[in-house]
């Protein structure tokens, strides 16, 4: 009878309802009754009994069923019914600054996931907050992820930070997937899902992420003869990285070229992490003021960006003249024009070495903490021959843990195209929406002892569940959804053949003495330099 009488109120406001306008409806309908009730929140996708109602108490309102089917008006008329519909929880800020002064006493930019899973424990799933220029309501809850995934179109929209939007904007660069969006981010999506990700692109990735492998390790088989401290591991692992990509796109012929196209790596690995830095600093203070002042973080980042601009726009026009039947070679195949693939192959390089280079340092750092599963992990590994090595069952679960518990990017970021209740709680069209993995994935609610690492909690039992896993999308490192990363398959081989042979040819040890911790620069770095002790296995 309450659901009945809320429904009638919504009839009866004389506006209509329309899903730009839900928010308000809903909350006219629950002040004309007088309902202040919480309840259960029905399944968005059961709408029979909400039409009923409404159909009930108005039969000459048929057009609000007929709006109902439409997912997103379905879930703000499920809230019409409901008393769901009001703001998300938010922290007392300061007018005009929001909670910006507490945002830097408890770290800043570098410990925003501490600070956000702090927020989360004291405001619930879902909150609003203000930090620096940038409003956003922050998702933890699984379910809610995927109501996330499954409201953000066809042509999903991401946050991207300021800065970089300034710097594509005042060089006049084009830029790759990551800064498309519509129509033109739906056609090359679709030709890169043929050539990455469906079929399955192994055969096409796996010899060109093995040689690289194997380079890595005799690297370091030379190396330790005279020092078993790796050093500079960051910069090395990031030219592991670029060459990996490298070496994909360019195929089989990528041993006659490399020397020609390798001679810059060093100083690209150098300056790749420093784009990240700069733009994590530039996150807390507008980028334009930024920019028109000139402040000094502004001018390195454009610095770090220009070097690294200047050697891949050179680097890849060289690429597309030198042909190969590598990955570039089939996306040109399938119609991308070389001025196109340019702008897709740079970013391509640019985020290969931050994330790729980041996930096998934390995994390692992890093994080398956890050494009883690092020598599990070899006794998996020895006999396994080459071509096997990604189908054993520790060696994804190991990077999986890994991933879960340092996730490359803590946070994903998504901008809905119409107006949705998450977590009970309206959002409005085109508010941004981040959703919390580091939180989420040290959730006890989705992971038995969230801290630990437990590869083996990824291992399916007989029955096909995990072992530990309550919620599985508590841990999302590539996202779900149309937006999902493209360059997920090729991680995962790069990093799992990677692995295979250090751990196969070394024992490792970590030597640093104080903690190593998790910090943002935009992604999830080491806090400091992680030192490696290696020891050829006999």
């Amino acid at each position: 009878m309450m659901k009945l009488k809320v429904a009638q109120n919504v009839l009866k406001t004389g506006k209509s309802v329309k899903v730009s306008d839900g928010v308000s409806a809903a909350k006219h309908c629950v002040s004309g009754c007088g309902y202040t009730g919480a309840t259960q929140t029905p399944r968005i996708d059961d709408l029979s009994d909400i039409s009923k109602s409404i159909d009930g108490a108005n039969r000459s309102k048929e057009s609000i069923v007929e709006k109902s089917r439409d997912r997103n008006f379905a879930t703000v008329a499920v809230a019409a019914t409901e008393t769901i519909v009001q703001e998300a929880p938010e922290p007392r800020g300061i007018p005009g600054f929001g909670t910006l002064l507490s945002f830097i006493l408890a770290g800043g930019p570098k410990r925003q996931h501490e600070y956000v899973d702090r927020r989360h424990k004291e405001l619930g799933s879902v909150y609003r907050e203000r930090l620096g220029p940038i409003t956003a309501v922050f998702v933890n809850s699984t379910h809610e992820f995927r109501r996330v995934f499954r409201l953000e179109g066809s042509a999903p929209k991401h946050f991207l930070p300021e800065a970089w939007t300034l710097y594509n904007e005042t060089r006049k660069c084009r830029r790759g997937l990551l800064f498309m969006d519509g129509e033109e981010w739906m056609y090359f999506r679709k030709i890169l899902n043929k050539v990455m990700l469906v079929p399955d692109p192994t055969n096409l990735m796996f010899q060109p992420c093995q040689d690289a492998a194997v380079e890595l390790r005799e690297k370091w088989q030379k190396q330790i003869k005279t020092d078993a401290v790796i050093m500079n591991l960051q910069v090395q692992l990031y030219q592991w990285s670029i060459e990996a990509m490298m070496a994909t796109l360019m195929g089989s012929c990528w041993h006659r070229y490399k020397q020609q196209l390798s001679r810059d790596f060093e100083v690209l690995a150098e300056v790749l992490h420093k784009i990240f830095e700069y733009s994590a600093k530039l996150s807390v203070i507008p980028a334009k003021l930024a920019m028109n002042l000139r402040f000094p973080v502004w001018r390195k980042f454009v610095a770090s960006a220009d070097t690294a601009f200047e050697i891949v726009r050179t680097l890849v026009p060289e690429m597309t003249t030198l042909g190969g039947d590598g990955l570039l070679k089939k996306m040109m195949d399938e119609g991308i024009r070389a001025e196109d693939a340019v702008c897709i192959v740079t970013d391509f390089i640019l985020a290969a070495g931050d994330t790729t280079a980041t996930t096998l340092q934390w995994t390692l750092l992890l093994l080398c903490n956890y050494p009883q599963k690092q020598e599990e992990l070899f006794e998996q590994l020895k006999d396994v021959p080459q071509r096997d090595l990604l189908r054993v069952p520790l060696l994804k679960g190991v990077i999986k843990e890994s991933l879960r518990l340092y996730p490359i990017a803590p946070f994903i970021s998504r901008y809905l195209p119409k107006d949705s209740v998450i977590g009970n709680y309206f959002v409005p069209k085109g508010e941004l929406l981040v959703l919390s993995l580091y939180s989420s994935g040290r959730d006890a609610a989705n992971f038995s002892q969230p801290n630990e690492f437990l590869p083996e909690r990824w291992i399916r039992t007989e029955k096909g569940t995990y072992q530990g896993v309550m919620h599985p999308h508590g841990s999302l490192p590539f996202a779900l959804g149309a937006r999902s990363c493209i360059g997920r398959k090729l991680a995962e081989i790069q990093i799992s053949l990677a692995l295979a042979q250090l751990v196969k040819s070394f024992k490792i040890e970590c030597i640093n003495k104080d903690q190593v911790e998790l910090i943002l620069h935009l992604i999830s770095v080491p806090s400091k330099s992680i030192k490696l002790k290696l020891t050829e296995r006999t």
